[in-house]
C-alpha cells in the first residue's frame, strides 16, 4: 500500500509529468522552448555588469578558496532583476515554471584557486524538482576556468529518487562544458545534471539566481510555504521586477 501510495500520490512524481505535459499543449517561445528541450539556454544579450559594484562582493587580490559566496544587496537585486526583466528574462522564466513564483539564494558566486573533490562539486540534480538558477557572468570567457557542466536533457529524465546517493552521478563525455563571458545570461533547470569535480584553479565569479515556482503540485506549497521563505529567505519576484 505504502508503495503504490507512494507511485500514484507523491507530489514531486506528479509534478514532473504534469510539467512535461504542459510543455507539449502549450506554446512556447523559441527561447523557452530550447530551455525545455536541453535544460538551459544562453541569452544574447548581455547584463551591463558595469551597473553594480563589484568590488563590494568579489576581493580581486585574494582567491585562496575553492568557492565563495556574498550575499547581494537588497538595493542591488533589485537593480539586477529590473535589468534582467527589461531584458525579456522573466518571460522565458513564467513561460517555464508559471507565474507564481519565489527567488532566492542571490548570491555573486566565485570560484577560487583551490581544486575541490568535495559532494556539492561532483555531478548531481539538486532534488528540488523543476526550479531555474540564472547565472550572471562576472569574468571574462576563459577556457582555463571551471564550466557549468551540464547534460542535455537530463532534467526530463528524472523522475524518481529516494535517498541522496540516487541525487549523484558519475561524470560522462557527453556534458556540455558552458564557459560565459562577462555579461552572458545563462539560465539552466537545476533538475538537470550538472556541475563536476572542480578540478581548474583560475578565478571566475557569476551572480547566482535561484527561481522556484510554489503551488499545490509544487516542491514549496500551502504546507510549507511559511517555513521555506524563513529558511531560505524567499521574496515573491514580482516584488522585484514591478
Amino acid at each position: 500500500m505504502n508503495f503504490i501510495r507512494y507511485k500514484l500520490f507523491n507530489r514531486r512524481i506528479i509534478s514532473q509529468y504534469y510539467y512535461n505535459f504542459l510543455d507539449y499543449i502549450y506554446f512556447k517561445s523559441p527561447e523557452t522552448q530550447k530551455l525545455i528541450k536541453k535544460g538551459f539556454y544562453i541569452f544574447e544579450d548581455l547584463f551591463p555588469v558595469e551597473i553594480l559594484d563589484l568590488k563590494k562582493y568579489i576581493d580581486y587580490k585574494n582567491f585562496d578558496f575553492a568557492a565563495d559566496r556574498k550575499r547581494i544587496s537588497l538595493t542591488d537585486l533589485k537593480t539586477i532583476y529590473y535589468k534582467l526583466n527589461s531584458l525579456g528574462v522573466f518571460k522565458v522564466v513564467k513561460e517555464y515554471l508559471g507565474k507564481d513564483l519565489l527567488t532566492y539564494d542571490n548570491t555573486i558566486l566565485t570560484l577560487g584557486t583551490k581544486k575541490s573533490k568535495d559532494g556539492s562539486w561532483q555531478p548531481h540534480h539538486d532534488s528540488k524538482g523543476r526550479r531555474l538558477k540564472i547565472y550572471i557572468w562576472l569574468s571574462n570567457k576563459n577556457l582555463n576556468t571551471h564550466p557549468l557542466f551540464y547534460k542535455k536533457g537530463s532534467h526530463r529524465n528524472i523522475i524518481n529518487w529516494k535517498k541522496y546517493e540516487d541525487t549523484r552521478f558519475k561524470y560522462e563525455e557527453d556534458f556540455e562544458k558552458i564557459y560565459g563571458n562577462l555579461g552572458n545570461i545563462v539560465m539552466f533547470d537545476t533538475h538537470g545534471i550538472h556541475s563536476s569535480h572542480k578540478e581548474n584553479i583560475v578565478p571566475r565569479s557569476v551572480i547566482e539566481l535561484t527561481i522556484e515556482s510554489k503551488g499545490f503540485l509544487k516542491r514549496i506549497n500551502n504546507t510549507n510555504l511559511k517555513d521555506e521563505t524563513i529558511k531560505l529567505g524567499c521574496i515573491e519576484l514580482d516584488k522585484l521586477i514591478d
